[in-house]
């Protein structure tokens, strides 16, 4: 991720997100999922809406989407299912940025209660498929 981004992201985290479980406002649980998109992408490979990415990412885009504005929504359905990693990461770094700019221009996000990122699971489409195109492998071998 860009450092700049990054910086500003660890900052807002620091600031709005407790050690465990969801923010108390809307403005740290936004921080939040938008943190853990990143972390599961940087330190696990996860991608929203692919594989073992539609468990880890898949609540928090779907929080994302619903809980900011049009642009950041329209940014977060861009990332879904895009399998090109370098792709990923410039859509993802621009995302970051806009959830950074997103949270400053916004205080009064730092007042209002809010739902917990994982409330966004849907229990039929988050399911980590691939293993089943392995299987499908190991039978034509």
């Amino acid at each position: 991720m860009n450092q700049a981004v990054n910086d500003r992201l660890s900052k807002q985290f620091e600031e709005l997100v407790p050690l465990e479980g969801k923010a108390e406002s809307l403005a740290g649980e936004i921080v939040r999922a938008m943190s853990r998109i990143g972390y599961r992408f940087y330190n696990d490979g996860d991608q929203l809406g692919i594989g073992y990415g539609k468990e880890t990412c898949n609540p928090a885009g779907r929080f994302l989407a619903a809980n900011t504005d049009e642009a950041i929504a329209s940014m977060v359905w861009a990332l879904w299912g895009v399998y090109r990693k370098d792709s990923y990461e410039k859509l993802l770094d621009k995302l970051a940025e806009m959830v950074c700019d997103y949270i400053d221009d916004h205080p009064e996000l730092r007042e209002q209660p809010t739902p917990d990122m994982w409330d966004f699971a849907d229990k039929h489409e988050d399911v980590d498929d691939s293993y089943e195109d392995d299987d499908d492998d190991f039978l034509f071998q």
